[in-house]
């Protein structure tokens, strides 16, 4: 495996109304299934100083492809599905590259 990160996913998660501690379960336990996936350098949630209503996936990759590989999992899917259902908006999503 590389010695750092090539590609790190920043998604920023917004609660439906009365569902927060519901949606930041769900989220730790998405970030310890990709903490564990290959070429997963290892995967937190945040909250942000600018965005108080937003909770914030940080997960640092090895390849554009592991991640990928982990999004794609039937596993990912189904929580992704589950997760859309406690949100209040959509999810922003960004990938950052190693230039």
């Amino acid at each position: 495996m590389a010695d750092h990160a090539r590609v790190l996913d920043v998604s920023r998660y917004y609660p439906a109304d009365g569902r927060r501690e519901e949606l930041l379960d769900a989220m730790h336990r998405l970030a310890a299934a990709a903490g564990q996936a290959a070429g997963c350098f290892g995967s937190q949630v945040c909250t942000s100083d600018r965005d108080p209503d937003a909770l914030i996936a940080v997960s640092r990759w090895e390849s554009a492809d592991a991640m990928r590989a982990f999004a794609d999992s039937a596993d990912f899917v189904a929580e992704r599905e589950r997760l859309s259902g406690l949100l209040g908006k959509d999810a922003a999503r960004e990938h950052l590259t190693s230039a």
